[in-house]
C-alpha cells in the first residue's frame, strides 16, 4: 500500500546519487548487512563501571577505531556468524555485561546527573528529576509513533517516534506543542523504557518501517533511554538520527558509530540568527564540528535538511550550502520551503520572518545548488 502512496519511494533508487551515497543504509534494510546497534553489543570491551566518566571515555576512545575495523569486517555477515564467532572467545554472559554498547549506556547515564547532552550544558541532575534547559527530566516522553510517509523518498515508510522536548528554542517551531509548551506534570508516571521502546521498534518494523526514525522535539534529551533501548531490540532495519544536531561532542562521539543513517538539521550558517531565532549560542560552531564528525567517525551516510527563511537566503542559506560543497564528501541536501510562520511568531515577535518564503528565495537558493553541484532534487 505505501508503495502506491510514495512510488518516489522505489523509483529514487534508480538515481546514482542515491546509490553511491547511502549505500549502508540501503543494504540493511535489504538484510544484506547488519545494524551497526547489533554490532555494538556483540563487540567486547573490558570496563569498570565505577570508574570516572573521563575514565570511561578514555577506554571509549581507545575502542572507537577498533570498533569500525571490526565493523567492516562483518557487517555483510549473518548475526548468527558473528554470535558464534564472539561467544566462542568470551561467554554470552560476559559479553552481555561487557560491550560497546553497554560502555555507551553506562557513560550517558553518568552525564545524566550533570546533563552535557547538548551545548546548552545546562549541568541538570536530570537523573534525580531536575528539568533541563530541553523541557523534561531524566525519562523519556513519547508524543507519537507511527509510519510516517512524508519524509524524504529514501526514508519511507519510517517508523517515527516524536518525543517531547527541544534543546533548541526555534520562536517559530511549527511543533511547539511537543517541543515546548507542554506540561510535564501531565505526563509523570507515563514515560516510556527502553524496553518499551524496543517493543515500539518491532510493532513498527511488523507494520513495514524501513527504519526507526528517532525525531521530536529533539531526540538528544532521550538518548541515554535511546541508546539503552538498543540492548534489547531485535529489528534488522536502520536506525535514524533525526535531530537539530545541537549535540556536544562528547554526546556525538557516543552516538556517531552507531546510527547508521542521519536527517541533520541545519538552519543557519552563523551564531547571531541562530541565537536570535533559537536561542542556541554557538550553533554554527557545534554543527560544522557535528556535521564532521558523521563522515570521520559514523557511517557517513546523511540527508540534509535545510529549511529556508525568509530574508535569510544571503545570510544562512547560501553559505551552509558552500560550507556543505567545500566540507562534506557525499552529502545529500533537502531544501524545504516548508516554512510558515507559527508559535511566537504569530503572537508578534520577529514579524521580518512573519512570511512564507517568496519564490524568488527558493528559487535563489535552489539555482545556488544547481550552480555548485550539490544533490538536492531526489530528496526535496
Amino acid at each position: 500500500m505505501w508503495s502506491l502512496l510514495r512510488k518516489d519511494a522505489m523509483t529514487v533508487w534508480q538515481q546514482v546519487e542515491l546509490q553511491d551515497r547511502l549505500v549502508h543504509y540501503r543494504e540493511i534494510f535489504q538484510g544484506k548487512r547488519l545494524p551497526r546497534y547489533k554490532l555494538a553489543r556483540l563487540f567486547h570491551v573490558n570496563f569498570d563501571e565505577s570508574k570516572s566518566i573521563e575514565e570511561l571515555m578514555n577506554i571509549h576512545e581507545h575502542y572507537h577505531p577498533k570498533f569500525k575495523e571490526w565493523l567492516k569486517e562483518k557487517q555483510e555477515l549473518k548475526i548468527e556468524e558473528v554470535e558464534k564467532e564472539v561467544f566462542s572467545k568470551n561467554k554470552e554472559d560476559e559479553i552481555k555485561e561487557n560491550n560497546y554498547l553497554k560502555l555507551k549506556v553506562v557513560l550517558l547515564n553518568k552525564i545524566l546527573f550533570a546533563c552535557e547532552f547538548c551545548e546548552n550544558m545546562c549541568h541538570a541532575n536530570r537523573a534525580e528529576g531536575k528539568i533541563g534547559v530541553c523541557g523534561v527530566d531524566g525519562k523519556a516522553y513519547v508524543s507519537s509513533a507511527f509510519i510516517h510517509m512524508g519524509e524524504e523518498s529514501p526514508i519511507v515508510p519510517s517508523g517515527t517516534i516524536f518525543f517531547y522536548g527541544c534543546t533548541m528554542h526555534c520562536q517559530f517551531c511549527q511543533n511547539f506543542d511537543i517541543s515546548h509548551e507542554f506540561n510535564l506534570d501531565r505526563y509523570k508516571g507515563k514515560d516510556t523504557s527502553a524496553v518499551d521502546l524496543a517493543r515500539m521498534y518491532y510493532s513498527l518494523v511488523k507494520q513495514n518501517a524501513r527504519n526507526i526514525n528517532f525525531v521530536g522535539g529533539d531526540p538528544t534529551p532521550n538518548m541515554h533511554v535511546i541508546v539503552e533501548s538498543f540492548l534489547d531490540a531485535q529489528v534488522n532495519v536502520p536506525m535514524l538520527w533525526n535531530s537539530n544536531m545541537y549535540l556536544t561532542e562528547t554526546s556525538m562521539k557516543i552516538l556517531s558509530d552507531i546510527f547508521d543513517i542521519w536527517l541533520p538539521d541545519m538552519k543557519y550558517s552563523n551564531n547571531d540568527c541562530a541565537a536570535k531565532y533559537s536561542k542556541a549560542p554557538k550553533y554554527w560552531d557545534a554543527i560544522q564540528r557535528n556535521m564532521k564528525m558523521i563522515e570521520e567517525r559514523g557511517s557517513g551516510e546523511y540527508v540534509i535538511r535545510h529549511l529556508v527563511m525568509p530574508e535569510h537566503t544571503k545570510c544562512c542559506s547560501i553559505p551552509i550550502l558552500d560550507w556543505v560543497n567545500e566540507n562534506l564528501k557525499t552529502p545529500l541536501v533537502n531544501i524545504m520551503a516548508q516554512y510558515h510562520p507559527d508559535y511566537k511568531i504569530l503572537r508578534g515577535q520577529f514579524p521580518e520572518i512573519n512570511r512564507r518564503p517568496k519564490t524568488s528565495e527558493m528559487y535563489e537558493v535552489r539555482k545556488h545548488a544547481d550552480d555548485i553541484g550539490l544533490y538536492w532534487k531526489s530528496v526535496s
